[in-house]
């Protein structure tokens, strides 16, 4: 007698959870199929339903749980590296998929978390350093004072957000003792595409390189 679909599933799901605790990362496909023993057809069906309907985010062979049923592989731990961001001058908007990265709860808290590498010195002063992982939370508004990944004239940073309401337009402010060499950018219109949270330092790092380089 054929396993119904509901136990196939949970066999998935038990095998992804046991999965993590034993390599602290997600299995493949490939990793599924050959643990479990279901077909690949549908493994990579039940995957693509899990997907549509919310339970898992897909990024090619990589997948993130989104579901109550893998309790153990919490979206709150596992954070997705979206590229860079400019701590410098602003740099061309783009979110290319580099890895996943295993943080604590406490790191995270509530809401979509991403995650962006450092590039620059503009923010060391807020402990930002070139190659640190920046711990973004994803949202549409921040406070004064916040850092936030600022998105304008196509360009994104990270820098402390200071609204002028008097003359209706915004300073993005580096967090760096050099003023010269790092001035306030003052723009009418911007986009927040996050706040920064948190931020992740290693400390044989910081030669701002970057994983894809």
């Amino acid at each position: 007698m054929r396993a119904s679909l509901s136990a196939r599933k949970e066999q998935i799901a038990e095998y992804v959870r046991q999965y993590y605790l034993q390599h602290d990362r997600l299995p493949s496909e490939r990793d599924i199929v050959k643990g479990t023993g279901i077909p690949a057809g549908s493994v990579h069906r039940y995957l693509v339903e899990w997907k549509e309907s919310g339970d898992f985010l897909y990024e090619g062979r990589r997948r993130s749980a989104r579901t109550e049923d893998l309790d153990h592989v919490s979206p709150k731990h596992i954070l997705r590296v979206l590229g860079t961001v400019a701590c410098g001058p602003g740099q061309e908007e783009e979110e290319r998929f580099l890895e996943y990265i295993h943080m604590p709860e406490c790191m995270v808290g509530k809401g979509e978390c991403f995650a962006l590498i450092a590039k620059g010195e503009s923010m060391i002063g807020a402990g930002v350093h070139p190659g640190d992982y920046v711990i973004v939370r994803r949202q549409k508004t921040a406070r004064p004072g916040d850092l936030v990944i600022a998105l304008s004239d196509g360009k994104n940073n990270l820098k402390k957000l200071l609204p002028d309401e008097k003359e209706q337009r915004f300073i993005l402010r580096s967090c760096n003792p050099d003023r010269e060499a790092y001035p306030d950018i003052i723009v009418d219109e911007l986009e927040i595409q996050g706040v920064a949270i948190g931020v992740y330092h290693s400390f044989d790092g910081g030669d701002g390189s970057f994983p894809g380089d």
